[in-house]
């Protein structure tokens, strides 16, 4: 599967949870490095950078998962979408109520 396939299925999930989000597109206008996708997930910043197979995060990446951290933002780079639900339902308490 490819990262922009996997991105979509995400997306896809939340959508159908109802999850604010929003996608960020790689551009010249962006920030290097930024994370694919950003969402709020009861109440908190959650950023995501997807990747898969052997794919690393690249070190522009891997800086503003450092800076979102140290603002207590949460950064998760899922590998399939079976990980990426986890991520959501461990961050998103209020469904689970």
């Amino acid at each position: 599967m490819r990262e922009s396939n996997l991105q979509a299925k995400c997306i896809d999930y939340l959508k159908f949870k109802k999850i604010y989000y929003i996608n960020i597109h790689g551009s010249g206008w962006g920030a290097k490095g930024a994370p694919d996708l950003i969402a709020c997930i009861n109440g908190k910043f959650v950023a995501f950078e997807f990747k898969v197979g052997n794919n690393e995060m690249q070190p522009e990446q891997r800086l503003h998962k450092k800076r979102i951290e140290a603002n207590k933002g949460l950064h998760y780079c899922p590998r399939s979408v079976g990980e990426f639900i986890e991520i959501i339902k461990k961050n998103d308490r209020r469904r689970q109520l």
